[in-house]
């Protein structure tokens, strides 16, 4: 299998796999306003994107 035949779930560590499975029923329950977007996230985080 190449790299471009991969699925993203490959890159991921087990862990990692096992939180994003298990939360992602809760994504179906946040509005849309709920959700953030990168920039947003860095800013809480003080982290300066450029």
């Amino acid at each position: 299998m190449t790299s471009s035949e991969r699925q993203p779930e490959d890159n991921m560590l087990p862990d990692e796999h096992h939180v994003i499975a298990e939360r992602a029923p809760d994504l179906d329950r946040l509005e849309e306003d709920e959700y953030l977007t990168s920039d947003e996230i860095a800013n809480a985080l003080g982290i300066d994107l450029e």
